[in-house]
């Protein structure tokens, strides 16, 4: 029994292991069909890519005729597989493996003469692209001549060619190389996402010397955009880096008209906005000058026409400038030519005409008049000058941010130079928009239509921008410009200056020109009443002085107008001085908080001041003589001494001074502070109390130093020195806080020139006279 049960489990045994054999022969011959299938997949695979890429490369050779030689590509790589894996796994490797064979194909055909890169490159050419990046040319030249197609490649990941990676690290010795190898077409290649080329790349980084040897391999690149609809020149201008000025010239000089052109249309007038924004005011008169019509011509992207643009920038005119009173002065004595400018259209700027300006600036422009007999002594003398005056600021230590006397002259000669430029610009586009526009009622339309143009202007205060468009369009101060004359918006945005050339610019229609009214009925008297821009009125210190602004220019208006027109309705029923009296009822009593505030703060400063000058009368320095048998009883002891006159006389006028200033401030405090006040009073007032309270502080520290002096003089002679020096420190603060606000004060007040340039209000005043004599 027990040899049978133990044959029947071995008879099961073998069974078993019979079974097991044949499903291991089965397995190993299902990978090894599975294993032949990857491997001829893999052939079939590289040989589609050998045979693509020798058909590229002789299309390559015959567009550029050379046809010389045949490119040799060859491909090897290795493919292995566990034999170990079961059937599902063996599956899903091999369609890894062609699908990442498929995504390093890179496909490459010529349409129209232009180059179409569609995917990555293949593996194995790292090492050519680092040494682009590196400029290591040595070691990647024999490479690049063995396979001319790594230099039409792109990267795996930054989907970039070698000479794309050249210009962005500025390799100007490895661009060379790879360009001097490559023909035209395949400069043209395109990235994906932005659609730009190298040539773009260079624009962007401001790579002038790179631009230049891509630009003379293919001159077509300068016409190609990318997905913005942008030609290198476009974006050479708006990016901002170090060799930008020279890029963009360089570009400008080598772009071409031809179609699509990118000087025309929407594309001109993005170009132009551009330009002008980017300060390149030479290239932009060029572009006017070129081509006329971009001066009416809106762009999409900034959504104003050039005109509109460069009103927005009132820094780029001598108006805008916020220059210092030496700084001014070295502007009026330098010379600037733009004739290093003048002929950008055509070629590149002359830069060297340039340079010289700049390294010898102080020039007065028109020196034959001054000197007929000898110019040049005439721009020795002022260079003399201009020099003297920057070495006493320099040796002052009085320059602001530049320590540098050639920076100084740089900085000054550029600022001239750029508005110089934005005024040729200005004047050339109202000249154009003249030529272009024969008829008046058409221009008078124009400028309604673009009514920002005149309103910026005379917001930002721009007055070369007014005067140009008067010259060439006088009559467009008696039209409406968006609802509004002329003279109505420099009264709303309380321009002196325009209100003057305006009124300049009537002639001896002066009385019509302020007498008409607008559709609301509106006067000027009206446009007056109206609270001024905040703009305008946070450029004046001190809330009192604000008010005092709005009342000067409310009065001044109202003496040249009309007598009718001063007490005359809108069509809502009110009056001007009652629009006045709404409109600044909360700036009123912020000017009367103001004016407390202020002077009771210096009016305890004056009653002390007062206390002090007072005690120091009964105790007078050394004391007085206590002998009662004396005729001299009780007089002073040095009242023979010089310090103690200077310090009694101190004494009394620091007394009186400081007395007067308690009084002021104290009238001040107790005013009503009606809107009629801060016309002429209560600044009257704050400025004799301003000054008397200085009065009353330097005298009293004039009686403190000579009764110091009286006490240690004999001693120690020299202590009148250290005494004076420490008696400004004070006194110099004082100045320094409160100086500027009492100067502003006092020429606000006394020497307000509003109106006093006003030529017109006279005339107006005979004619009013002869009709009434009629």
């Amino acid at each position: 029994m027990y040899s049978v049960w133990e044959f029947g489990e071995n008879h099961d045994d073998d069974h078993h292991q019979c079974h097991q054999d044949i499903l291991i022969s089965k397995l190993v011959k299902s990978q090894e069909a599975m294993f032949n299938k990857l491997i001829k997949s893999q052939e079939d695979m590289f040989d589609k890519l050998v045979k693509s890429q020798k058909e590229f490369y002789k299309l390559l050779k015959h567009n550029n005729k050379n046809n010389d030689g045949d490119d040799d590509d060859e491909t090897s790589d290795e493919a292995s597989a566990d034999d170990e894996e079961d059937d599902d796994i063996q599956d899903e490797v091999s369609d890894q493996d062609d699908q990442q064979l498929s995504d390093h194909i890179e496909s490459a055909e010529y349409e129209g003469g232009e180059m179409m890169c569609t995917e990555t490159t293949l593996e194995g050419y790292e090492h050519l692209f680092e040494a682009a990046k590196s400029g290591d040319w040595k070691d990647a030249r024999e490479s690049f001549q063995k396979n001319p197609e790594a230099m039409s490649m792109i990267t795996n990941e930054e989907w970039k060619t070698a000479q794309r990676i050249a210009v962005l690290h500025n390799q100007l010795l490895s661009l060379k190389e790879i360009v001097k190898l490559m023909p035209p077409e395949a400069i043209e290649y395109q990235t994906r996402e932005r659609a730009s080329t190298a040539l773009h790349a260079a624009a962007m980084y401001g790579y002038t010397e790179a631009a230049k040897v891509l630009v003379n391999k293919n001159p077509r690149l300068t016409q190609i955009r990318d997905t913005k609809g942008r030609v290198p020149l476009q974006v050479a201008v708006q990016a901002v880096t170090v060799g930008q000025t020279e890029t963009v010239n360089y570009l400008y000089s080598v772009t071409r008209h031809v179609k699509p052109s990118p000087f025309l249309g929407h594309d001109g007038a993005r170009l132009l906005c551009g330009a002008i924004d980017a300060n390149f005011y030479d290239i932009a008169l060029s572009l006017v000058k070129r081509f006329p019509k971009l001066v009416t011509e809106k762009s999409h992207e900034h959504g104003i026409c050039g005109l509109e643009s460069i009103t927005q920038r009132p820094f780029a005119f001598l108006s805008g400038a916020k220059l210092t009173w030496w700084q001014r002065k070295i502007y009026s004595l330098t010379h600037t030519s733009m004739d290093s400018t003048s002929n950008s259209g055509t070629q590149a700027p002359n830069q060297t005409s340039s340079e010289r300006d700049e390294e010898n600036p102080f020039e007065i422009e028109g020196t034959q008049v001054l000197d007929g007999d000898n110019p040049s002594r005439s721009s020795a003398v002022n260079s003399i000058i201009s020099k003297g005056i920057l070495t006493m600021l320099a040796s002052a230590n009085r320059m602001p941010n530049i320590t540098q006397v050639r920076h100084i002259k740089q900085y000054i000669y550029k600022q001239k130079l750029m508005h110089k430029q934005a005024l040729a610009l200005v004047s050339e586009m109202f000249g154009q928009i003249d030529k272009a526009v024969m008829d008046k009622s058409q221009i008078v339309e124009y400028f309604s239509e673009n009514s920002n143009i005149i309103k910026t202007s005379i917001k930002h205060g721009t007055k070369e921008v007014v005067v140009e468009c008067l010259k060439k369009f006088p009559f467009l101060i008696w039209h409406e410009l968006g609802g509004q004359t002329m003279i109505q918006m420099a009264i709303a945005e309380r321009n002196e200056k325009i209100f003057n050339v305006i009124c300049e610019t009537s002639g001896k229609d002066k009385i019509d020109l302020i007498s008409r009214k607008d559709k609301k009925g509106y006067t000027l008297l009206h446009y007056a009443a109206k609270i001024a821009p905040a703009v305008h009125l946070n450029s004046i210190c001190g809330t009192a002085l604000q008010v005092q602004r709005e009342l000067q220019w409310f009065k001044g208006v109202e003496s040249i107008i009309p007598e009718d027109d001063r007490v005359r309705r809108n069509r809502k029923g009110y009056t001007a001085q009652f629009i006045f009296t709404q409109q600044h009822k909360g700036l009123v009593e912020k000017g009367g908080e103001w004016m407390k505030d202020t002077s009771g703060s210096c009016m305890v400063v004056a009653a002390l001041i007062a206390t002090v000058a007072f005690a120091a009368v009964f105790t007078v320095p050394g004391g007085n003589i206590s002998d009662s048998s004396s005729p001299k009883n009780g007089t002073p002891i040095f009242l023979q001494n010089t310090s103690f006159m200077v310090f009694a006389t101190a004494d009394a006028l620091a007394l009186f001074s400081s007395i007067t200033s308690v009084l002021m401030f104290l009238a001040i405090y107790t005013s009503r502070h009606a809107e009629e006040d801060f016309y002429k009073s209560l600044p009257q007032k704050l400025i004799i109390g301003l000054a008397t309270l200085f009065i009353s502080m330097a005298t009293i520290l004039v009686a403190f130093g000579a009764s110091l002096f009286i006490v240690l003089g004999d001693r120690f002679v020299w202590s009148l020195i250290p005494i004076a020096l420490f008696s400004c420190i004070p006194l110099s603060l004082f100045a320094s806080l409160q100086l500027p606000l009492f100067a502003e004060m006092v020429r606000s007040t006394y020497w307000n020139c509003l109106f006093g340039e006003h030529r017109y209000i006279q005339p107006i005043k005979q004619s009013n006279e002869k009709m009434e004599g009629i």
